[in-house]
């Protein structure tokens, strides 16, 4: 399962309304045929508290939806959602206060690969806060993954910028050397016809490591940032 189409797998799941109530977090049944791992089971994603797992399956897509389909149909007050995303499909059923989906899309010779989300929207306010990360003029926000593990916490930013990959490296060096932080790595990809090119930079102060990430926007328009701040030694935080 590759980043990108996980970031926009989920800044696509949380246009939702609030429901009230509560209630524990259900659990999902794995698809059939599946090798199924965690992606992280304490997650904030757009400020909704969520847990996901990815899967791969020898089962087919259409079997996977079907059988999803088949097991949130009958024991809930409407069926699921069934809708097209991109090359995938996601099918979608709200429990209480949670909304669990199921996003799957074709791996070749009749197999899969998906991801398994769950998030619990009730109480939860949909935020894309930048927090620290400083910002160009006209950047957008367009995600943000915060997950605690064992010893360290991590809080994922993704922007759109309307300025070229250059301009945001030249824009995140200066900001992180002028606040003290420390450069550790600063490796460039050139760009070619069949790779975009981008630059990937690493500072550290005290305890926290922040990743930087560049890459050409769509059709060669603006960038992308992908910004990775990581705190070490952090205590346990459940959402």
């Amino acid at each position: 399962m590759n980043r990108p189409s996980t970031l926009a797998f989920l800044a696509a799941l949380f246009l939702t309304s609030v429901v009230q109530a509560s209630e524990p977090w259900p659990e999902i049944p794995s698809p059939p045929k599946a090798r199924v791992e965690w992606v992280g089971d304490n997650m904030r994603v757009n400020g909704v508290p969520t847990r996901i797992m990815e899967f791969q399956s020898k089962s087919s897509r259409d079997e996977i939806v079907e059988y999803y389909r088949a097991y949130w149909t009958g024991a809930y007050p409407k069926n699921p959602s069934i809708k097209p995303l991109g090359e995938a499909t996601v099918i979608s059923q709200w429990h209480g206060p949670y909304l669990m989906t199921v996003k799957v899309e074709d791996a070749g010779d009749a197999t899969s690969q998906g991801l398994i989300a769950v998030s619990r929207v009730a109480g939860s306010k949909a935020s894309l806060d930048a927090g620290s990360l400083p910002l160009m003029p006209g950047a957008r926000v367009i995600s943000v993954i915060e997950s605690d593990d064992p010893g360290k916490h991590s809080r994922e930013v993704v922007v759109l910028n309307p300025q070229p990959p250059q301009s945001v490296l030249q824009f995140y060096q200066t900001s992180y050397e002028n606040g003290g932080w420390q450069p550790i790595e600063n490796n460039t990809v050139s760009r070619t016809a069949k790779v975009p090119g981008g630059s990937f930079l690493v500072f550290a102060h005290e305890r926290t490591e922040m990743q930087l990430s560049t890459a050409a926007g769509r059709d060669g328009r603006g960038s992308v940032l992908v910004a990775n701040e990581v705190t070490k030694d952090t205590g346990p935080q459940r959402y």
